[in-house]
């Protein structure tokens, strides 16, 4: 669960756009023909999750060993939950020791995990469950989060800080204190910003974690270093000096690779 103190959840079952411009007609097929050259290379759970997160779905990958009765309670479990979802969800499972998936089982760093082990995987990439040895049907359906709380898993599980703006309506505009934290020069590449509006029923949940106040009246700005921090949540007239300061207040410093020379 999200705490104000720390974003721990991502390790207990709760848990990287590219803009193509095609300027002539044969650098488009330069870029189409590496473009299949680089779906062709993929395996094919590789394959699965990327067709998955085109269609905007989760996939739920099981990486196994042995196929003793944990593992085969644990597929059977997502086979019952999940089979008839596929408009939202894929399900696939990956033997770590099958060369053909060596470099998933790398990129999740799993090839030491218990296992069964089972990771809910959001289409933007960001892990939003992770079950070990047993799941069940409340577990799964944990690991389907908010639009906000997606990306702010993705952002810091990308090692980079987020700087959440809950607006008290429909409005997106950036407090000014968070726009010139951003434009500090070994801040702007390694924060984001995301914004969600206090009426949205969709991230009623995510904000109740986050304990932020319903108050439908003023703008308040969270702010999470990696790998799980909650450095402080503040009004929106917070200054980016201040921000500044509870960052360095809380320990981390320049808050992430990139910023270490921050001043």
């Amino acid at each position: 669960m999200f705490t104000r103190s720390n974003f721990s959840s991502f390790k207990n079952n709760r848990l990287q756009l590219c803009v193509v411009c095609a300027f002539v007609l044969a650098l488009t097929s330069v870029s189409s023909a590496q473009e299949v050259q680089k779906i062709a290379s993929l395996s094919k759970v590789e394959t699965s999750r990327a067709a998955a997160a085109k269609e905007n779905k989760y996939t739920f990958i099981m990486f196994w060993k042995n196929q003793d009765d944990a593992t085969k309670a644990m597929w059977s479990t997502l086979q019952q939950n999940l089979s008839g979802k596929n408009d939202t969800t894929t399900f696939v499972a990956v033997n770590t020791s099958d060369p053909a998936e060596a470099k998933i089982v790398e990129e999740y760093g799993v090839s030491r995990a218990p296992m069964p082990l089972t990771l809910a995987v959001a289409p933007n990439g960001a892990i939003t469950g992770s079950f070990v040895k047993q799941i069940n049907a409340d577990y799964i359906q944990q690991s389907f989060v908010s639009p906000a709380k997606c990306r702010c898993m993705k952002t810091l599980q990308s090692r980079k800080m987020v700087l959440l703006c809950v607006n008290a309506g429909s409005s997106s505009a950036m407090p000014q204190g968070v726009q010139d934290f951003k434009a500090v020069p070994c801040y702007q590449n390694v924060v984001e910003v995301v914004n969600v509006s206090q009426t949205e029923a969709a991230e009623a949940d995510f904000l109740k974690e986050l304990e932020v106040p319903q108050d439908g009246q003023n703008t308040k700005v969270v702010f999470m270093a990696p790998p799980g921090v909650m450095v402080g949540m503040y009004n929106g007239n917070v200054t980016s000096q201040q921000l500044i300061a509870e960052l360095k207040k809380a320990g981390k410093s320049c808050g992430v690779e990139g910023c270490k020379h921050c001043k």
